[in-house]
């Protein structure tokens, strides 16, 4: 195609999407890494440009860790501020990645989605770290219908679960009546200021690390649960440690037992003081007309 006066026309200017990232730690600085990778598939597929503009953190530590990943990426350095608020107000982004502490999400997101500009959001899992600051995000959630809210249970898009999934979808299996996931791993990560290591901050380890698991299962049962049964204790980790004079008190194994709707039961097996298991993660799904069985050697 041609323009009056004999040039070449001028391809139409890619629709854009900025990113800001609230939170900057090591989650944060993971997304960072995706978004850089994402935004040349998505160029090139959709003929939208993806960048990161801003970054938000109140610890300079880990604002200049992000500062050095984006040099490090290629991409043009975001500007960055002390709180998720400035970013807000700065009219810098489109889209919002909620990174941050899980104690700290209710807040921020409430202040995202009462913005009066519309920001899409992504915020890690888990949602919040109470049934109540839950509640209270999905409802006023749900009175923004400019906006797009997305909690990051990513473990549903890993290749080898999605084809899991796909699996259990097809009807191969018949009508699923149990699921089993085991997990035996290492304990947590150090994080910014050992925020995880207490129930308040985290919302308890189950909240923490197993709403993942408590997410597959009841996909995979496509009913709501009616009855939990759980054990769980604080056996070997940090028994040790003392932050502020305080001894950390997130539980590092448990037994937990969930009974669905339709008669299906999932069960979840954990140990955060098992390093060098042979399958670090194992699920498996159970219908009436067949087993799958999914293994990982180590964390996806």
């Amino acid at each position: 195609m041609a323009r009056e006066g004999g040039g070449a026309a001028m391809a139409p200017a890619a629709a854009e999407v900025r990113y800001g990232i609230v939170g900057v730690g090591m989650m944060g600085r993971e997304h960072l890494h995706n978004l850089a990778h994402l935004a040349g598939e998505v160029e090139r597929e959709q003929s939208v440009r993806v960048c990161v503009t801003c970054l938000a953190d109140p610890h300079p530590e880990s604002l200049l860790l992000g500062l050095r990943l984006a040099a490090e990426l290629g991409l043009p350095p975001p500007q960055t501020f002390s709180g998720h608020r400035e970013l807000l107000d700065s009219g810098l982004c489109d889209a919002v990645v909620v990174s941050s502490p899980n104690m700290t999400h209710s807040e921020i997101l409430m202040d995202i989605i009462c913005y009066a500009k519309p920001h899409h959001v992504l915020v890690e899992k888990p949602l919040c770290t109470t049934v109540q600051d839950c509640k209270k995000v999905i409802e006023a959630a749900k009175q923004r219908s400019d906006i797009l809210m997305q909690v990051g249970l990513e473990y549903r898009y890993m290749p080898p679960v999605a084809k899991l999934i796909d699996i259990v979808k097809s009807g191969t299996l018949g009508q699923v009546k149990m699921v089993a996931i085991r997990e035996h791993r290492f304990p947590f990560l150090v994080k910014v200021n050992n925020w995880n290591r207490f129930n308040c901050n985290s919302g308890g380890t189950l909240v923490e690390k197993c709403c993942h698991f408590f997410d597959l299962i009841r996909l995979f049962a496509d009913a709501n649960p009616v009855r939990v049964m759980a054990s769980g204790a604080i056996d070997v980790n940090h028994k040790d440690e003392v932050y502020d004079g305080k001894v950390p008190d997130i539980i590092d194994n448990a037994y937990v037992i969930v009974e669905f709707d339709n008669g299906c039961r999932g069960m979840l097996d954990l140990c955060m003081f098992a390093e060098g298991s042979k399958n670090e993660q194992e699920i498996s799904v159970v219908g009436d007309t067949g087993k799958a069985r999914l293994l990982f050697q180590r964390a996806l």
